[in-house]
């Protein structure tokens, strides 16, 4: 059960256009999780902290969902991702851990219930999103001492093949 509460939490905290997620949609969408082989999108999430941590165009190009970006525009924003986890808000990820037990799967979702997975889903033109939370350690700037960061790695399955469509 508190596993469930911090899901909840992390979910109205971290995406609050999503709406308030009801017990139903939360249990729906953590079975549906479970049916996935998750090993493949598991290794896109570690390969993504390898992309912020190097600011890799190259990797990102490969893990992530194609953008009309040049590899310009793709380095400024992976600068600004690399600041924020290595400089401004967390002092590097160490540790980098896969939460596998609160994964959430979205089926079907171009008409899910939460707005934040259809929209994405019509963007992109996928029926299949799947989140993954994490947790690494780290320094937080602010006061120096040794903290927990956490997010979620957001993915589709996108031509037969799963894409990473949001790095951390």
């Amino acid at each position: 059960m508190y596993k469930l509460i911090a899901i909840i939490s992390f979910l109205l905290i971290s995406t609050p256009s999503m709406g308030s997620p009801d017990d139903e949609d939360l249990i729906q969408w953590l079975a549906a999780a479970k049916k996935i082989d998750q090993s493949v999108p598991n290794a896109l999430c570690k390969a993504s902290v390898d992309v912020v941590r190097n600011q890799d165009v190259n990797l990102f190009r490969k893990v992530f969902a194609a953008i009309p970006a040049t590899d310009e525009q793709v380095k400024v924003y992976l600068s600004e991702l690399h600041d924020k986890y290595f400089k401004t808000s967390y002092l590097g990820i160490d540790n980098y851990q896969i939460d596998e037990n609160e994964a959430l799967a979205f089926e079907d979702a171009k008409n899910s219930s939460s707005s934040l997975v259809s929209e994405n889903a019509k963007q992109r033109g996928h029926d299949l999103e799947l989140w993954v939370t994490y947790r690494f350690d780290t320094i937080s700037p602010k006061t120096n001492k040794a903290i927990q960061g956490f997010g979620t790695c957001k993915l589709a399955y996108l031509q037969n093949q799963w894409k990473v469509i949001t790095l951390l």
